[in-house]
């Protein structure tokens, strides 16, 4: 009987913690924008974004994947304490959303309601569920005061990748268009960036810059470096194929089309 008591206390701690839990990303200081700051490789993925200000004008931002027909998730959370608590709406962050297909939306918040989490109370003032366009959401943060607030993306309670450093991000077109010249890419310039400080590779006629994922490959460091440099087509095709969430992660390193 005691067995069985403990075992039940036991679940009970536990459960409301992986019902809540998010996986943490700090956006820094140098991430001043969406292109800028983290990539969410999956957007499903439940994320707790955390940006923290100094000073009114401050900017900062992240960007987050969705594939057609995905639930979008956004939440907007602030802790409930000073000087947060304190502050006007008009004097907390101002949160931009531009979605795939270029559309703007400012987070107007619509609540305030207490939520506690691991000893923390916070404040929801945003939260929305939508369906998803394809493609990558940019997420531009604009500091009126000093403040801190928490951003939550996706609902899924499971690891995700977070890709960081500059990216170039596709725009949304209603139609497949050539790249255009000024952003075509020789092969001469990517043999000239063959090492592990500057890693590009042609895949698929396009060019990448590989040089922060590197560190982070779950295959290891020579998976990648073995591309820096070259036409990496048939080598990373070899080894991934169509894997949706592997191209994914390729498309957040994009420089351009390459120069024929």
């Amino acid at each position: 009987m005691r067995k069985i008591l403990i075992s039940a206390l036991l679940l009970a701690l536990i459960a409301p913690v992986s019902a809540s839990a998010h996986q943490p990303v700090t956006i820094a200081d140098t991430e001043i924008s969406a292109a800028r700051g983290p990539l969410l490789v999956d957007g499903t993925i439940s994320f707790a974004v955390r940006a923290g200000f100094t000073k009114s004008g401050q900017k900062k931002g992240f960007r987050f994947n969705l594939k057609e027909g995905e639930q979008l998730n956004f939440e907007y959370l602030i802790i409930d304490k000073a000087p947060e608590n304190r502050l006007k709406n008009a004097q907390l962050p101002q949160v931009v959303i531009t979605a795939p297909n270029g559309s703007k939306t400012t987070v107007r918040f619509n609540e305030r309601s207490k939520f506690s989490y691991s000893g923390t109370n916070y404040l929801y003032l945003y939260r929305n569920k939508s369906v998803g366009q394809s493609g990558t959401y940019n997420v531009d943060i604009t500091a009126k005061a000093r403040a801190a607030i928490t951003l939550v993306v996706g609902e899924k309670e499971i690891p995700g990748d977070v890709v960081r450093g500059a990216a170039a991000t596709r725009k949304p077109s209603p139609s497949a268009t050539p790249t255009s010249s000024s952003s075509a890419l020789t092969m001469e310039q990517v043999k000239k960036n063959n090492t592990a400080r500057s890693c590009w590779s042609v895949i698929n006629g396009n060019v990448y810059n590989l040089t922060t994922w590197i560190s982070s490959h779950p295959g290891g460091d020579d998976e990648i470096i073995r591309l820096c440099g070259i036409d990496g087509t048939k080598v990373f095709s070899s080894k991934h194929g169509g894997d949706g969430q592997v191209m994914s992660r390729l498309n957040s390193f994009l420089l351009g089309k390459l120069s024929t």
